[in-house]
């Protein structure tokens, strides 16, 4: 029988709760809690999966903030670097720094633009820039056929038996079927 999704999230919230409580509860104890929360039994192997499925969240979250935390990092170490590699590629006379060579402003210059790069890599493999799927699916919206021409593709789906009558009514209520 399958268990639906608000249901779902309930009994893993039951299972943190009782995790949060006890972290080395065991299955049969979360079985017990469940069973005594929703009165009403629950199989070894479900609440088995469904633990395993809050632990595996709880690891993705963890690594989440983990993840974040150092990409704040590397965004404030990149920043101080870049500041003081376009202090080179800028220079100007009267900024308190002997004058850099050629090779040194062109170096620092690739340096910057690589650096560019690879906090940019760094973001979007982290999934910074992830558009939410109803967004893209706005994307792919296509222009509506022209009546006229909708109703030859109906009509010639109908003709070879693609579409059944009524679902033609029900698509375009005042195209009359084709007299064979």
């Amino acid at each position: 029988m399958r268990v639906l999704p608000a249901v779902e999230e309930e009994i893993r919230r039951v299972v943190r709760d009782a995790r949060a409580r006890d972290p080395l509860i065991k299955t049969a104890g979360l079985k017990a809690v469940l069973e005594k929360h929703f009165n009403r039994g629950f199989s070894h192997v479900y609440v088995a999966k469904i633990a395993d499925k809050v632990a595996r969240e709880g690891l993705i979250e963890i690594d989440r903030a983990k993840i974040e935390e150092r990409m704040a990092f590397s965004r404030e170490n990149y920043r101080m670097m870049r500041e003081e590699l376009l202090k080179i590629v800028y220079w100007k006379d009267g900024d308190g720094l002997p004058r850099p060579r050629v090779q040194d402003r062109i170096e620092a210059s690739k340096n910057v633009v690589m650096m560019d790069l690879a906090l940019l890599q760094a973001e979007i493999a982290n999934g910074l820039y992830k558009r939410p799927i109803e967004e893209i699916a706005k994307t792919f919206s296509y222009e509506p056929v022209p009546g006229e021409v909708r109703g030859v593709i109906i009509a010639a789906w109908q003709r070879g038996g693609l579409l059944p009558a009524a679902v033609v009514e029900e698509m375009v209520p005042q195209l009359t079927a084709p007299q064979s």
